[in-house]
């Protein structure tokens, strides 16, 4: 892999900024509701001011609560299969034994799950694979990422399979 040059950065970081950013304030407010985040704080000090307690009925987090517990009831181990050459079975359970290991240490299962939760409210959610700095924890950990810290190119297939870049930007 070469480095990018800057004329290629530059392209990357117009196309960034010429996407549409109003799904990602939508997408906050959605998720908002569904964290219980309904009412804004001047209706609250206005409902405060006239003695009015606050009220919501939260209906999206159940429901998506119902959905990620579903994904938790009904996910499966990762599996590799023998394709029916001789002795792909004992390799296949070797690569099976290695893959549950690195699945259930690295916390991929936690990390999906979090992520799974904003995918199914609001379409996308992120998970990032690191090495461990700490030579005593399984060598790669697995944590959810918000969605609002990835660009992504705006015209890449759902499942990012033809994504040319990715960019992730904390604060």
């Amino acid at each position: 892999n070469k480095p990018l040059s800057l004329a290629e950065y530059k392209a990357i970081i117009d196309e960034i900024d010429n996407q549409p950013r109003d799904w990602r304030r939508t997408a906050d407010k959605e998720m908002d509701y569904a964290d219980g985040n309904q009412l804004d704080t001047e209706l609250l000090a206005a409902q405060k001011k006239l003695g009015i307690p606050p009220s919501m009925e939260n209906v999206i987090a159940p429901a998506l609560e119902g959905i990620r517990g579903f994904e938790v009831k009904t996910r499966t181990d990762w599996r590799v299969s023998a394709v029916g050459q001789p002795g792909s079975q004992d390799v296949a359970d070797a690569i099976n034994f290695k893959l549950n290991e690195a699945e259930s240490k690295s916390g991929a299962d936690d990390a999906f799950s979090a992520a799974f939760y904003p995918q199914i409210g609001v379409g996308i959610g992120w998970v990032e694979v690191t090495k461990s700095d700490d030579p005593f924890e399984y060598p790669h950990q697995c944590s959810a990422v918000h969605r609002n810290e990835i660009d992504f190119p705006w015209d890449a297939k759902d499942d990012m399979s033809d994504a040319r870049w990715l960019r992730r930007q904390r604060w």
